[in-house]
């Protein structure tokens, strides 16, 4: 297949966490990038988040996972429930979770500079960062300029993130607005598809990858109780 031939891109990578998923992106996320993770609800996205973190956390790296909307107490339930060792993590201080206060962008990027510092953490995740439309009223100018603020922090601080976002039933959009997978580095869309009358597979596709030789299949994944695993190998249909 493609994927197994494309020469590697030969910039610094950073694992997944996700089984299948490395091999069509030339071995993992580009260093210090940022990357959105775009999906409509039930797709998987807090777990393929976490996920990233907890890799992170067996290669002796910190990471933050930044909450927006649910307490930190909720997120922490839910990776736990994954045979992953959360804890561990949690109790060795490898991963913070933190919810920011959000009334100002300068704010919440503060306060991820800030967590990113204190942990030296080599790992983000933000979920989801949909909820910063709202409070920019929508505007697509002051949206991408937060993006690309938040890009540049990364590169800076040797940090990659993952952004969450959502997207509405049957939007033609990758994202919630339609404008930030223009400014990020990485798309990497989940969906859930009708495979027949009464089968549904989990499956993603990575929209784009900043200096990666990509894959652009769709992949059939699962979660489980080891969480999310894809299978490049395999078709859909």
């Amino acid at each position: 297949m493609a994927h197994k031939n494309a020469a590697k891109s030969g910039a610094s990578r950073i694992a997944t966490g996700i089984a299948g998923l490395d091999e069509v992106i030339d071995g993992g996320y580009p260093t210090s990038s940022l990357i959105m993770l775009s999906g409509k609800c039930g797709t998987g996205r807090t777990t393929f988040g976490m996920q990233f973190l907890m890799e992170g956390a067996k290669r002796g790296e910190s990471g933050v996972f930044v909450t927006l909307e649910k307490e930190p107490s909720e997120v922490m339930e839910h990776a736990t429930g994954y045979d992953w060792g959360a804890s561990a993590h949690f109790e060795k201080k490898m991963i913070s979770i933190v919810k920011p206060d959000m009334h100002r962008f300068d704010t919440f990027k503060k306060t991820l500079e800030e967590e990113i510092y204190r942990m030296g953490a080599k790992r983000l995740v933000v979920d989801s960062f949909s909820l910063i439309s709202a409070y920019f009223h929508e505007d697509p100018y002051d949206v991408r300029r937060s993006i690309s603020d938040l890009a540049r922090m990364m590169r800076r601080l040797g940090c990659t993130a993952l952004i969450i976002e959502d997207v509405l039933e049957g939007s033609p959009f990758l994202s919630y607005t339609g404008d930030k997978e223009f400014v990020v580095g990485g798309v990497i869309v989940l969906d859930i598809i009708k495979k027949d009358a009464s089968t549904f597979a989990r499956t993603l596709y990575v929209r784009k990858m900043a200096g990666t030789n990509h894959s652009l299949k769709l992949i059939p994944f699962e979660i489980s109780s080891g969480g999310i695993t894809a299978y490049p190998d395999a078709e859909v249909f």
